[in-house]
């Protein structure tokens, strides 16, 4: 008998049945779209890797996120895992491990630390500004010349003494700092230490970096003291009166602690914060001893009561030289100034002679 052709044709018992190819195909299109809107993010990412010299966990972020890209495009969800596990490991060894050997990011002021902050090198996000800063020409060429090497430079320097260590940069960026939740970098002359003289040293504009309170603990082992350097935002703003109630925050937890003696510093508007702030903010269990301005005060800020010492680069058209000498000189007998051949960034490129003339100035005013 002849079957009519709209029929279906019968299927054998036990013969199984082809599947459907409706529906059968997961729907991976928007992973594809995604993966072809990080291909050229996660490109530029490793660029940049190979442009400003990144740290290794920054080449593993740039690669892991280059296979995730890749991964999404083609499909191949092996590739893409893999990518995602690259990420995951980093940042794990990340958290776990990026403490320092005597650098410590601390919370104040109850203490403990901010997981976050440790989740990202702070080398790769300075570097990455600072090339991106000359290239726009946001710097004065008197400034920029050399600032980018002394920056690695001192990278480098800290890397071989602490190792992987986390940066207040990243909460200050996601907007986290405040005069009642703050992060400081606390940086001992020895692990477990607590000395009774401390420094404390003011961040400038772009917020608060581990590599620069580093050089300043260089300088500050001299006369056995600890260093401490207080985060207040982006602006570095420390005339505000956020500015002011983190200074004071800091100096409370200091004598909290058994410090009774210190120096106040700063760098850039941090110098600035310091020589406006020195008459002002203080605390009943703590003795001033001096003040340290490195590439920063304010020329008509009050005469300050203690020996004031001030580190200024020759050809600085960020903090003007001349005006920088006019401070000096109303400070008169108070004051000592150090001026170097360099521009803004002397406390880099110049790093040798600040550092040495901190230290004896340091040491010239305990006595040793």
């Amino acid at each position: 008998m002849a079957h009519s052709l709209s029929a279906p044709m019968a299927v054998p018992a036990g013969v199984p049945r082809a599947p459907s190819k409706v529906g059968s195909r997961p729907r991976t299109w928007p992973g594809v779209l995604l993966g072809v809107f990080l291909t050229p993010v996660a490109g530029l990412m490793l660029a940049t890797a190979a442009r400003i010299g990144a740290s290794p966990s920054g080449w593993s972020y740039a690669g892991g996120l280059v296979l995730v890209a890749i991964g999404l495009m083609l499909r191949a969800r092996g590739l893409w895992r893999v990518g995602l596990g690259l990420i995951a490991l980093v940042a794990g060894s990340r958290l776990l491990f990026a403490d320092g050997t005597l650098l410590e990011t601390v919370h104040l002021p109850d203490g403990g630390h901010r997981w976050v902050n440790r989740l990202v090198d702070e080398r790769d996000g300075t570097l990455f500004a600072a090339h991106a800063l000359v290239r726009l020409g946001k710097l004065p060429r008197t400034d920029a010349s050399g600032f980018i090497p002394a920056l690695e430079a001192a990278f480098d320097r800290m890397e071989s003494a602490e190792g992987s260590v986390a940066t207040p940069a990243i909460a200050t960026y996601l907007g986290l700092q405040s005069a009642e939740s703050f992060d400081a970098l606390v940086i001992p002359p020895a692990r477990g230490v607590m000395p009774e003289t401390a420094v404390v040293f003011l961040h400038g504009y772009a917020g608060n970096f581990a590599v620069y309170c580093w050089e300043m603990a260089r300088a500050s082992w001299s006369i056995s003291a600890l260093t401490v350097c207080p985060s207040v935002g982006p602006a570095g703003d420390w005339w505000s009166p956020q500015g002011a109630a983190t200074l004071k925050a800091t100096l409370e937890w200091l004598s909290a602690r058994g410090v009774r003696h210190f120096y106040l510093g700063g760098l850039s508007n941090g110098g600035v914060g310091a020589s406006m702030l020195v008459n002002r903010v203080s605390h009943p269990g703590l003795e001033l001893r001096g003040l340290v301005l490195v590439s920063g005060a304010k020329s008509s800020a009050p005469v300050p009561e203690v020996p004031t010492l001030v580190i200024q680069g020759r050809h600085d058209s960020m903090m003007d030289t001349p005006s920088m000498r006019s401070y000096v000189e109303r400070l008169g007998g108070r004051a000592t100034y150090v001026e170097l051949d360099s521009g803004h960034f002397a406390f880099l490129d110049r790093h040798l002679e600040s550092g040495m003339a901190i230290s004896q100035w340091l040491r010239q005013r305990e006595g040793k």
